[in-house]
């Protein structure tokens, strides 16, 4: 089953390029030409790049291939205490994969914020020694495996080992999650202001699909948090978004800019729809992580998107 942080900070990306905002009232800074809901909700330029070094580190945290929740469930398919020396053991790690990610955290946390970057400070603070808890055991552990050492004693580092390296990746996870929450609290509110400012300037096509990935957003949210009801209610409010992205692509030029991205991000959107309605008759974990990859392809797909400045 994939991890929920496999969902959410890779859309935080892009609004990370998309204009600078002023720390509160009364700082002395500009804020570029944005809205000034977008920048109450985005903070200066300084917590834009703290956020986007923050986000840069949480997906490499969530790789798919060798981010930290996969290591930790292939660790635990090893089953350590019961493993026999005999057979071959693969230690899962990505030590230089690990050590990128607490760099860019730290390289965040030394940028001063505003109060919309308090949070994921928050959490920064907490996960960076959790990180490097679980980096020392990997760093430990690793030339142990690589070089066989395990067949000389019987498994036994490894076994002495086992609840230390659990623990380092119980409390990575738990804090990997705490950044996402964060990360998507940040993007969502200003995701919010963005769409009341496309509306206010006459861009109701981009705010229509801003609003239609806010709303995959939270489906796949309560879909990936087992939360059936919450993700029963909010599958209208997703169908009818959609709707309204389709209805506006149709209105486009055969050759206007963005017909294809508004195309392509519909469709993801109906087959993360379609995949929901085959889970609750198959009860399928396959159809859950199939939303998450059309909504993951949907917010690679936003990147594409041309939006007003």
């Amino acid at each position: 089953m994939k991890s929920r942080t496999a969902v959410s900070a890779m859309a935080l990306v892009c609004a990370m390029t998309m204009g600078l905002a002023a720390c509160g009232q009364g700082d002395g800074k500009k804020t570029e030409g944005r809205p000034q809901s977008i920048a109450a909700a985005t903070g200066n330029e300084a917590t834009q790049q703290k956020l986007g070094l923050y986000t840069e580190a949480f997906n490499k945290l969530i790789d798919k291939n060798w981010g930290v929740p996969e290591n930790f469930d292939k660790y635990q398919k090893l089953d350590i205490p019961s493993a026999d020396a005999t057979g071959s053991i693969y230690f899962p790690e990505n030590i230089t994969t690990l050590e990128q990610a607490i760099e860019k955290l730290n390289e965040g946390k030394a940028l001063s914020g505003c109060a919309q970057s308090q949070r994921a400070d928050a959490a920064v603070d907490k996960l960076i020694p959790q990180l490097e808890a679980l980096l020392a055991q990997w760093k430990t552990l690793d030339p142990y495996f690589e070089s066989r050492a395990y067949r000389e004693d019987g498994l036994a580092k490894a076994k002495a080992a086992h609840p230390a390296v659990m623990t380092a990746y119980q409390g990575a996870v738990a804090g990997i999650g705490e950044l996402d929450a964060a990360l998507s609290e940040y993007q969502r509110a200003r995701n919010a202001a963005q769409i009341t400012a496309l509306n206010k300037a006459g861009h109701a096509a981009e705010a229509n699909l801003v609003d239609a990935m806010q709303k995959a957003d939270h489906f796949t949210t309560a879909v990936m948090e087992d939360k059936a009801e919450e993700a029963d209610r909010l599958l209208p409010g997703l169908v009818a978004a959609t709707a309204k992205v389709r209805e506006a692509e149709a209105a486009m030029a055969s050759d206007a800019k963005n017909k294809s991205e508004f195309s392509s991000i519909a469709d993801r959107l109906d087959s993360m729809v379609g995949s929901w309605r085959d889970y609750k008759q198959s009860k399928s974990d396959y159809e859950r992580e199939s939303i998450v990859d059309d909504y993951n392809r949907a917010i690679e797909e936003m990147g594409d998107v041309e939006l007003p400045a």
